[in-house]
């Protein structure tokens, strides 16, 4: 079992391959690293980390649709008190993961630059 500290750590490292377009080798450190999380929070952050894989490897170019929306609402949502250890890991995770990419404007968001 890893300790909280730990598993923060696997989950940017994992983030870290996803964004360096390393899929497969995330993936792997995934399969590694799920019989050993037993926290709520973590089971929340292997879901996310899996969503995030799933948006990437299937999803129009590869990306979320609205960084902007996206970091926004999941922000907003982590910070509320009646979530569980299982949406806080998975909000939290989320949130890293937006952060990572940097998000840039779109044009649904109204911050496009203007040609």
């Amino acid at each position: 079992m890893l300790s909280a500290g730990m598993l923060r750590e696997e989950v940017d490292v994992i983030l870290e391959l996803i964004a360096t377009s390393k899929v497969e080798e995330a993936k792997q450190r995934m399969e590694l690293l799920r019989p050993q999380v037993a926290s709520e929070y973590g089971k929340g952050a292997l879901l996310a980390l899996g969503g995030i894989v799933t948006t990437v490897t299937k999803s129009k170019g590869g990306e979320l649709l609205d960084k902007v929306k996206t970091l926004r609402t999941a922000e907003r949502i982590a910070n509320k008190q009646t979530l569980d250890d299982v949406d806080r890991g998975y909000f939290q995770t989320v949130t890293k993961w937006v952060k990572k990419i940097k998000p840039q404007p779109t044009r649904e968001s109204g911050n496009a630059p203007r040609a």
